[in-house]
């Protein structure tokens, strides 16, 4: 590709970025992000097949990083020895979180475009797939409880799942309610704490 024509795209992608924060994906119009782009419909449709391949352009890279910097948090805290994660449930828990967090507010458009704008597109439901990621950890937490001698209460498959969607969609208010960094900080630190205090209470570990 050479030098026009990656100005071209990044015209597509810019004007595509904007459009899809202005208006979400479902009232988006190819029509309107090739007039902001200067370009022709032909010239669109030589970069990207549709509305949706212009979304996931923009979204793809930091929606799978984001995926990935979660997955390894939890993947590095099932690794340590049972009586380390039990004794370091919170703070390994947090680690993860702030480096999401960072990562975010680096990429801040693009999790507006995820977590607000996404409705009819393949990421609609990004969320679910990070609760996955959550709820799958506590079951191995649970194991590891069980190892190191303490009792695991029933927790029901429905409750897992609510609670971790629940988390994460707190978590994300940070994004859908435009906050500047300093006061989401103190937010995701309140938010962190309660649900870990939570956490700690229904398992009998506080």
């Amino acid at each position: 590709m050479n030098q026009e024509e990656q100005t071209t795209q990044q015209r597509i992608l810019q004007a595509a970025k904007e459009e899809f924060l202005r208006l979400g994906f479902q009232g988006a119009s190819l029509r309107s992000i090739v007039k902001a782009a200067g370009v022709t419909t032909g010239a669109l449709y030589g970069y990207y097949s549709d509305k949706n391949a212009l979304f996931d352009a923009l979204v793809r890279e930091a929606a799978e990083t984001l995926y990935e910097i979660y997955l390894r948090a939890h993947e590095e805290f099932e690794a340590l020895p049972p009586e380390r994660q039990v004794s370091e449930m919170v703070q390994s828990a947090q680690a993860g979180v702030w480096a999401c967090f960072e990562y975010i507010y680096v990429h801040f458009d693009i999790f507006k475009l995820l977590i607000c704008h996404a409705e009819g597109t393949s990421y609609e439901h990004y969320l679910h797939r990070l609760a996955e990621i959550e709820e799958k950890s506590s079951y191995s937490f649970f194991g590891c409880m069980e190892e190191t001698g303490h009792t695991v209460p029933f927790i029901s498959k429905d409750l897992n799942h609510m609670l971790a969607s629940a988390y994460l969609s707190g978590f994300f208010e940070i994004v859908a309610h435009d906050m500047p960094k300093k006061e989401a900080q103190e937010y995701v630190r309140q938010l962190t704490d309660f649900f870990s205090a939570g956490w700690k209470n229904l398992l009998g570990l506080s």
